[in-house]
């Protein structure tokens, strides 16, 4: 029987909110695959036909978040450019739509997870934009910082508006922008 590519995500689907239900109530660790197996209503196999283990799940998930967010980008065009104003506030307030995944992350000690996913999405950004091979580094520092200013956010509860804390990142970025690549 022959899986259709709809019946691939609606299985990874299944997994991913399984483990991330699971990881609200137990210490990461301690979740084994049958239980991650059971809950998603998926065998065994199924589960490793899709991934070798949880962090592929997490990866997974983080690399969804990502591709969705680029995806929305392809709208207006003040978003092109990551350190404007405008784009700090809008991922700002993208990340904090997945702030519970974000917790979950760093209660299972995973949260380098997300530092992966700000890099993968910097990568892109070079890509787009036919970056020298040294630029990709300025754009870890940048993701880097990002990811360490959201992760604080996080935990503090996020009371601060997203509004303030980008002024914040803006305010550092705008005398130190990475020049426009010209074609």
């Amino acid at each position: 029987m022959k899986t259709t590519s709809a019946s691939k995500e609606f299985t990874k689907n299944c997994i991913m909110d399984a483990l991330l239900q699971l990881m609200q109530t137990q210490d990461y660790n301690s979740i084994s695959i049958t239980d991650l197996t059971s809950r998603a209503g998926v065998s065994r196999m199924s589960y490793y036909r899709h991934y070798k283990c949880k962090d592929d799940i997490l990866m997974d998930y983080m690399y969804r978040i990502v591709k969705e967010y680029a995806e929305e980008l392809q709208g207006p065009s003040f978003l092109s450019d990551f350190q404007s104003y405008e784009h700090i506030l809008y991922s700002l307030k993208y990340l904090q739509k997945y702030k519970d995944y974000v917790l979950c992350l760093k209660k299972a000690n995973r949260a380098e997870i997300l530092l992966k996913g700000l890099d993968l999405y910097m990568i892109s950004v070079t890509a787009a934009q036919q970056s020298t091979s040294l630029d990709k580094y300025r754009l870890y520092y940048y993701s880097g910082a990002l990811y360490n200013l959201f992760m604080h956010w996080i935990e503090d509860g996020m009371e601060e508006r997203p509004e303030t804390i980008a002024s914040l990142v803006y305010d550092q970025v705008k005398n130190h922008r990475f020049p426009d690549k010209k074609s």
